[in-house]
């Protein structure tokens, strides 16, 4: 019985960190598509597992279709990452992979 619960409790903690999703700050609502994913990002000292609101990251792994959506996309990929404090490329090379 003992170990079942030591077993639980390092359950409990090790998935504290992932109670919080990489997504737009702008973000009112739940994310309909979420992943899982090992990644390092510019800020951790080594690789942990990431979760990421793919919904907000998507438009941004394809090519913009003219030079007014490139614009647009160039726009609101500087704004998130103004919002995220960091740049959004780490992201999305773990959404590639």
């Amino acid at each position: 019985m003992r170990r079942v619960l030591v077993v639980m409790a390092a359950l409990t903690f090790s998935a504290a960190p992932l109670a919080d999703c990489i997504q737009s700050p702008e973000r009112t609502l739940a994310c309909p598509h979420q992943i899982y994913r090992l990644g390092q990002l510019e800020n951790m000292a080594k690789p942990a597992m990431l979760c990421i609101c793919v919904a907000d990251f998507k438009e941004f792994l394809s090519v913009p279709a003219d030079e007014d959506e490139a614009h647009k996309q160039k726009l609101k990929r500087l704004k998130l990452e103004y919002a995220l404090g960091q740049k959004i490329e780490p992201i999305l090379q773990v959404l590639k992979d």
